[in-house]
């Protein structure tokens, strides 16, 4: 009986789990629209920057009381950190939001279907998690998803529409390195911690460029702008983050890579309301592969070991 009760309670904490992964991912999602609306007016690196400083002051009071936490952080879990605000935050955002000065938001956003895929094969080649047949073969499904969307781009809108795409795959990889790297330290760094070290080492990496676009720009912030950059900063970082570190660390690899279907969901269907752009028959059928792989790819068994938060 008591054994039983254990396994509800895991079974319970795995699927609250990836309910905070869906979250975090439709969050993220909606970074992509927000991030489409930013770059039209606002240099990508000044956008960046804006959207983390006030990341980093709405999570500063959450940080009360957990300050001792950092003299705790060994030279590992420091390098982990760093790595995760490079890729996850620095990297990730600025490669999407240059691959959206040449790409629409739904084209976008059908390609972040492809983390599923490319955090299968990191976590295979860097945390040596097994891919199944069944893995492989929705990791195949997710890349001709990807290659039709990005060879009929060519034919669309020119090469530009194409080296988007690859700037927007550049920031699914950086997506997936981030996860890699939590999951090394999932055990030994509350989400809270994790979540404010990664921003603040990502301003320092994004203070300089920023800086230099901010001295050259030739208009001020727009109101809807700095709506954009809070709404960026608050939603699609502080609360995506903490979403996703808090629950990465109590799930296997290809579980998380199947729970981040909920981000080209949640920027396609934002894409068609906000911005009202209009699907290409590529794009569905690419995305109709990328979402058939990442069925095929979610049945791995969740890890319920657990995280801190």
């Amino acid at each position: 009986m008591g054994r039983e009760k254990q396994l509800v309670g895991e079974r319970i904490r795995g699927y609250k789990a990836v309910v905070m992964l869906i979250g975090a991912m439709s969050l993220a999602g909606s970074s992509v629209v927000v991030g489409k609306m930013l770059v039209a007016t606002v240099p990508v690196f000044v956008a960046a920057f804006g959207s983390l400083l006030v990341a980093f002051v709405c999570i500063l009071p959450l940080m009360l009381g957990r300050f001792g936490e950092l003299r705790l952080l060994t030279g590992r879990e420091w390098r982990y950190l760093f790595l995760q605000g490079l890729c996850g935050i620095v990297l990730f955002r600025v490669f999407t939001l240059y691959g959206l000065h040449m790409t629409g938001a739904v084209q976008a956003g059908i390609i972040t279907g492809a983390t599923p895929a490319v955090l299968a094969v990191l976590s295979l080649l860097l945390l040596g998690e097994r891919i199944s047949g069944r893995m492989a073969a929705g990791i195949v499904l997710a890349a001709l998803g990807c290659m039709l969307i990005n060879i009929f781009s060519l034919g669309g809108s020119g090469e530009n529409n194409a080296l988007g795409s690859l700037l927007v795959g550049a920031a699914v990889v950086s997506e997936a390195l981030f996860t890699i790297f939590r999951k090394r330290i999932c055990h030994s760094v509350s989400a809270t911690t994790n979540t404010a070290v990664l921003i603040f080492c990502s301003l320092l990496l994004l203070a300089v460029p920023a800086a230099i676009q901010f001295r050259v720009m030739n208009t001020s912030l727009s109101l809807e702008a700095i709506l954009a950059i809070v709404y960026y900063g608050v939603f699609a970082t502080v609360l995506a983050y903490l979403l996703w570190t808090a629950a990465v660390g109590q799930v296997s690899g290809s579980t998380a890579g199947a729970a981040t279907a909920a981000m080209p969901a949640s920027s396609v269907i934002l894409a068609l309301v906000v911005l009202g752009e209009p699907p290409h028959w590529h794009q569905l059928a690419g995305c109709l592969l990328i979402i058939t792989g990442i069925l095929i790819t979610s049945g791995g068994r969740p890890d319920y070991s657990g995280s801190r938060s």
